[in-house]
């Protein structure tokens, strides 16, 4: 069957997709019929919906399956064909309205109705434009699209914003408009999540009428599916990559960019990702709950509870700590595995609201895009694409009853044409540009260190086998502030045997006796912290990446204090009453890296390993290690046959060249890396032979992020800042301990401990091929 669209201007009836409303229930349907003509909204109170249709069949008829879907967070996905429609009434035979049928090769990458329910904003690739870029249609076709943003890059998933805003998600070269020698971002402009090596779209926001964007601070890695709060604020999710954590959490932020914090981003919950999420009620939302790959951007449909039920405040409407999470489709897998025949996954929920004046109710019922089948890899192994329909859905009685579906396309975004209250337009107080990087300095503070609510313990060194996080954090003396990078700095993928990215100390600023502390940081880029103790040993790692804009303070109550609570930055404590620390406005050359070897302007760990180390521990006949070693062998995924055994020194700190295998690749780095990382860095995939260990076991002599929990620390010992004499842990310091030894001064033991707690990482900007374009003065 084929089917006809009209333009908005177009004069004469259209032919109508044939076809009946269909009522499905777990999975079974349970009234479909033939035929038809118009009728009654299948969408109770609704006479029209908005809606883009996304083609997957290719100029040559072979499907495109994932192709830019394999991540939640993905966007390159261009096969031309599809366009934004208005369906009146909302039933699988109602009238299409096309509004982009001036346009040819037509893509569609997000949509959203005004508040007036009079115009649709969207993102549109089209056959004359190599990119995505905003458009703003009026809902009735009475005028062409305009366009509003424009340049070699993508721009993406647009929403309506109070005040004649809209934001978006884009691929836009922070600090590209300035000259070059003026740029204080250059590579770092735009983000490359070392995984996937493309562009990480950030968070931008524009005025109707177009212009200059405000472009907001930057994550690691990508930005996804903006969507509108009641009070004003833009949620978003965010693609959390920082060491061991690697999910999509849900975030929030003022429409100036300021004031970005959680919506739910605590540890243990249900799925890998939560995206596609939209507001329910003030606190409550409904998200797409899936793994971060495979699945073709669909997942279970889940219920988010985010009120803030622990603290009077109405300045804090969300407790991002005790989000409640309920899957309102059980039946459908979190993972990427394959759920039951007629189960199916979703796309785009979005709530189906009775309005009326300046308020809206919930009435229970969701719209959304479903698709029956396995929708992930199975599909690839088919080649047959999943077919994402238009349906009602109601999560008491699980019944979908069908709205709108060709099969020739997938249907996505869909949106009720209705009148919803505007928000207030808030926070119009930090706009910068890329020039304020330094000139305009953020603050990032802290009311009192000591105060935590989680319940952990701390161990090693001067902690033995655990105190609790509150009793440890009484011995914090300074704040670590280490900024985050990634592939965008050129030259590299992976950064060694480690899943931690690129890092370097900004510096690390004192703690007074109150607990407070304060520090003067780089406006936009990523920031995570470690309250350090006397002897230089992170206490906790914060594993959540934390950005500013320009002039913009933001401050916490404590580590890991209760974000359901206002912080009081009183203004007696000492932080306030001293100047910020400005030691930590530091250019890229300032900071503290540590490049494991091939660096010519910054001392590489290597060499100090060579002045202190190798000399002993060489796998030479003064070696204490001397010929032991263990093998791993790997089957790489596809192969029949396991590639030869791969030989790990026990402890071998020379920089003779070492072979192993890492994230399905050979890779070759000096003895000492692949020696002290390799055994934190064994995946399941790896068979491991000891039998040249002489009965030992591989160590775990750096563990990435932890220098308190890595045995090679701990053997080598460290002494306090403030006291040469106090020793974190009791055991004799190494080399001392051996008679006639040359004693390790504590600047290089910090070397390693820094090392440890960045993550263990064998690049930095300095051993990489473009490590002379970060001398220039302007980083």
């Amino acid at each position: 069957m084929t089917m006809e669209r009209t333009t908005g201007r177009t004069i004469g009836a259209p032919k109508r997709w044939a076809g009946a409303a269909c009522v499905l229930t777990l999975g079974a349907a349970v009234g479909c019929g033939g035929g038809g003509g118009g009728g009654d909204s299948v969408v109770p109170g609704v006479q029209s919906l908005v809606f883009a249709q996304r083609a997957f069949v290719r100029g040559d008829g072979t499907q495109d399956i994932s192709g830019g879907t394999r991540q939640v967070i993905d966007y390159q996905r261009y096969n031309p064909g599809g366009g934004v429609y208005v369906l009146t009434p909302p039933t699988p035979d109602g009238e299409l309205t096309s509004l982009t049928d001036d346009y040819q090769g037509v893509d569609i990458a997000g949509l959203d109705l005004s508040f007036d329910a009079r115009e649709v904003v969207f993102s549109m690739r089209h056959e004359g434009d190599e990119h995505y870029h905003v458009y703003i249609a009026p809902i009735d076709g009475s005028a062409l699209p305009r366009q509003i943003t424009d340049g070699p890059w993508d721009d993406l998933r647009p929403i309506f914003v109070p005040g004649g805003r809209v934001a978006y998600i884009s691929t836009y070269q922070f600090g590209s408009e300035l000259p070059a020698d003026q740029n204080p971002f250059g590579r770092l402009g735009l983000r490359r999540d070392e995984y996937e090596r493309g562009a990480a779209p950030q968070l931008s926001v524009i005025s109707t009428e177009g212009g200059t964007p405000t472009v907001c601070s930057q994550n690691l890695s990508h930005i996804a599916e903006p969507f509108l709060l009641s009070n004003g604020q833009i949620g978003f999710s965010r693609w959390e990559h920082l060491g061991a954590t690697n999910d999509v959490k849900l975030f929030r932020m003022n429409p100036d960019c300021s004031g970005m914090e959680g919506i739910m981003v605590r540890a243990g919950l249900p799925a890998n990702s939560f995206v596609q999420a939209s507001e329910l009620d003030p606190g409550t939302f409904v998200s797409i709950a899936t793994s971060r790959n495979r699945t073709i951007q669909s997942g279970a449909i889940f219920h988010i509870d985010a009120r803030n039920r622990t603290s009077t405040a109405d300045i804090i409407p969300i407790d991002e700590q005790r989000a409640i999470p309920e899957s309102l489709t059980p039946a459908v897998p979190t993972g990427s595995g394959s759920p039951a025949s007629g189960v199916g996954r979703y796309r785009n929920p979005r709530g189906l609201f009775e309005v009326s004046g300046d308020s809206r109710t919930w009435t229970g019922q969701l719209l959304t895009s479903w698709s029956d089948g396995d929708v992930n890899d199975r599909n690839e192994i088919a080649a047959t694409a999943p077919q994402y329909g238009i349906y009602l859905f109601d999560p008491e009685s699980q019944r979908r009853t069908l709205v709108f579906d060709d099969p020739n396309m997938w249907d996505l975004y869909a949106i009720p044409v209705q009148v919803r209250p505007e928000p207030p337009a808030i926070g119009e107080g930090v706009m910068g540009n890329p020039g304020d990087m330094y000139t305009r300095p953020a603050i990032l503070a802290g009311a009192d260190v000591r105060t935590t609510m989680l319940d952990e313990t701390v161990s090693g060194a001067q902690f033995g086998d655990g105190v609790s996080l509150d009793q440890a954090l009484d011995s914090t003396t300074h704040v670590r502030i280490i900024e985050g990078f990634s592939a965008e700095i050129g030259g590299v993928g992976m950064f060694g045997l480690t899943m931690h990215e690129g890092a370097a100390i900004m510096g690390e600023t004192p703690v007074y006796a109150d607990g407070s502390w304060r520090a003067e940081v780089p406006a936009y880029l990523p920031y995570h912290l470690q309250p350090l103790d006397r002897f230089g040993l992170a206490i906790r790692n914060q594993m959540l990446w934390i950005q500013a804009m320009p002039g913009e303070n933001r401050a916490c109550g404590g580590c890991h204090s209760d974000r359901a609570q206002p912080v009081n930055l009183a203004p007696t404590l000492t932080a306030q009453v001293q100047p910020a620390d400005r030691t930590t406005l530091r250019r890229v050359l300032d900071r503290t890296e540590i490049p494991w070897a091939g660096a010519s302007t910054v001392r590489n760990l290597q060499d100090m390993l060579n002045e202190n180390c190798a000399s002993c521990h060489n796998g030479g006949p003064s070696d204490p290690y001397a010929g032991l070693y263990y093998e791993i062998t790997v089957t790489p995924e596809g192969a029949t046959e396991p590639l030869p055994p791969f030989q790990i020194p026990y402890l071998d700190l020379s920089d003779r060249p070492i072979t192993t295998y890492y994230e399905r690749a050979v890779v070759t780095y000096p003895a000492s890396y692949v020696s002290l990382l390799m055994a934190s860095a064994m995946m399941g995939d790896m068979e491991v032979d000891t039998t040249h260990l002489g009965g030992r076991e591989p160590v775990e002599w750096i563990e990435p992020g932890s220098a308190r929990h890595s045995r090679l620390i701990q053997y080598m010992n460290v002494n306090a800042f403030d006291d040469a004499a106090a020793w974190a842990w009791s055991t004799p310091s190494h080399p001392e301990n051996v008679a006639g030894a040359t004693p390790v001064a504590r600047a290089d033991r910090m070397m390693l401990i820094h090392m440890a707690d960045l993550g263990g990482q064998y690049y930095s900007r300095f051993n990489t091929e473009n490590a002379g374009e970060w001398a220039s003065p302007r980083y």
